[in-house]
């Protein structure tokens, strides 16, 4: 196994050079920073950094990285994560990564300067090495949400491809036969599966899906989404949207057309946000449980603080069919 002076070598710099980029505890220039971490990867390199002493002691704090604060889904997994922290005696530090790649790049930095004992992250896309980055440097971490099933951590996810299911066994039920969806950005795996399980149950039925994805999961796509759609022609009794953002965007962008919810077209969204109980009419919706999905996460996560890396643990959490007044019968 690699050590920190193996390291040191590989790059042409001192050991305390080496610390101080794992650690991020002073600043060291780019191109220097960049050869280091080229050694780290070549002679994979794991260090223990509470064994090594290449941190302060314990701060009882944990990172959660989110793609976006604004966004109600990250808000809830905000909300339960700090809950969860505070009940077990540890703070929570947030960073917002922006839908960003180099801005999470950054938050990691900033989450390893003030020694966090372990991160819980939401990445930006699959693309995204923020998981690989952590396990190198050897800190604990859980990936949520937005969580390959490739990646060597633990993950806690909801069932997507069971909640693609739910939605179209529903507007299926409701008698809808021209149905459409607007799916998330086609590099998070998670749109992949919910679009897969939903198209796959209607296939059975032969029924045929429109659908179009989106770079994210906002309200202002689901109005470019939904205009999308219907400057293609599609014609269209009912859409489940992959987020409930999305959903309300399209039913606005409708009302705005004058078209009537759910008399004309039913709409169906994701995640069981607050604000889909506020809109009228009331949103249906597959809810996602966020604080189950937050309380298992900081629980593996302080498990991993204590006892250090195990075999990564994949939890799956089922989703839930929340009906209100969006959809009706076909």
């Amino acid at each position: 196994m690699a050590s920190l002076k193996d390291v040191s070598k590989a790059a042409g710099v001192s050991p305390s050079t080496v610390s101080r980029v794992i650690t991020g505890s002073r600043p060291v220039d780019e191109e220097t920073r960049e050869r280091v971490l080229e050694a780290i990867r070549t002679l994979d390199y794991r260090p223990n950094l509470l064994a090594r002493g290449l941190r302060n002691k314990s701060r009882k704090s944990i990172g959660l990285m989110v793609p976006s604060i604004l966004h109600e889904t990250f808000a809830n997994f905000i909300y339960f994560v700090e809950e969860a922290c505070v009940s077990n005696g540890f703070t929570m530090l947030l960073g917002n990564t922006q839908t960003n790649a180099e801005a999470e790049e950054r938050v990691l930095k900033n989450f390893i300067g003030m020694n966090v004992d372990g991160v819980i992250v939401s990445q930006v896309s699959d693309e995204s090495a923020i998981v690989k980055s952590l396990n190198r440097l050897g800190i604990p971490v859980v990936g949520i949400d937005r969580a390959p099933d490739d990646e060597e951590a633990d993950r806690v996810v909801v069932f997507n491809r069971e909640a693609g299911e739910i939605a179209a066994r529903y507007l299926y039920s409701m008698g809808h036969r021209q149905i459409a969806c607007i799916s998330g950005p086609e590099t998070v795996s998670l749109s992949r599966e919910r679009l897969d399980g939903f198209r796959s149950v209607l296939a059975e039925k032969g029924v045929d899906v429109q659908y179009v994805s989106g770079p994210d999961f906002e309200f202002e796509t689901g109005i470019s989404m939904v205009r999308k759609l219907l400057g293609q022609g599609y014609e269209f009794t009912a859409i489940w949207a992959q987020s409930d953002l999305l959903a309300i965007g399209a039913m606005q962008e409708l009302a705005r057309l004058g078209t009537r919810i759910p008399e004309d077209v039913s709409i169906m969204g994701m995640d069981g946000i607050q604000l889909g109980e506020m809109v009228r009419p009331t949103l249906t919706t597959v809810r996602q449980p966020f604080r189950e999905i937050c309380q298992h996460a900081v629980r593996l996560l302080l498990e991993r603080i204590e006892h250090g890396p195990t075999k990564p643990t994949r939890i799956v959490v089922r989703p839930e069919l929340i009906v209100r007044d969006s959809v009706c019968h076909k």
